[in-house]
């Protein structure tokens, strides 16, 4: 899987929910497919999609920043079957939400804005469900997928 972006904006997203104006990331927090008005393809609107990626990827990085967070502490106070619990419902979840959304962007223009952002949205699903995967089998294992 290719890394996390590097970007100022990915980072300054990552960090604070005040730190850049997000008013405008709503409309691609649903699921695809998206049917937004295309902008003309310029340079700068491809900087603009560009960004726009690395800050909406950014404030998905700090909410499931707040997630773990979250588990931390309810690891710390014993709870690792809930976790557990709570971690299979939210796979099952995505998964389901991942092939329903597979299933409706076949044929997608290629190198639209909404093409940009249905690939962000299947690029952090699919990351979200790695990083999930991976906390069940270290918790499984007995060992704390917390420490850092």
């Amino acid at each position: 899987m290719k890394p996390l972006p590097t970007s100022h904006l990915f980072h300054e997203a990552s960090r604070s929910v005040d730190a850049l104006d997000e008013s405008e990331l709503h409309l691609w927090e649903q699921d695809p497919p998206y049917n937004y008005v295309e902008p003309a393809t310029t340079s700068l609107e491809e900087c603009f999609t560009k960004n726009m990626v690395d800050v909406l990827l950014g404030r998905r990085w700090r909410l499931a920043k707040a997630v773990r967070d979250e588990r931390t502490l309810r690891f710390t106070n014993g709870e690792v079957q809930g976790i557990l619990h709570e971690i299979a419902d939210v796979l099952v979840g995505c998964i389901h939400r991942w092939t329903k959304v597979v299933s409706r962007i076949t044929g997608m223009e290629d190198s639209s804005r909404n093409r940009a952002m249905t690939e962000c949205w299947l690029y952090w699903q699919a990351w979200d469900i790695l990083a999930d995967t991976k906390e069940v089998k270290v918790l499984k294992n007995g060992d704390n997928p917390y420490c850092i």
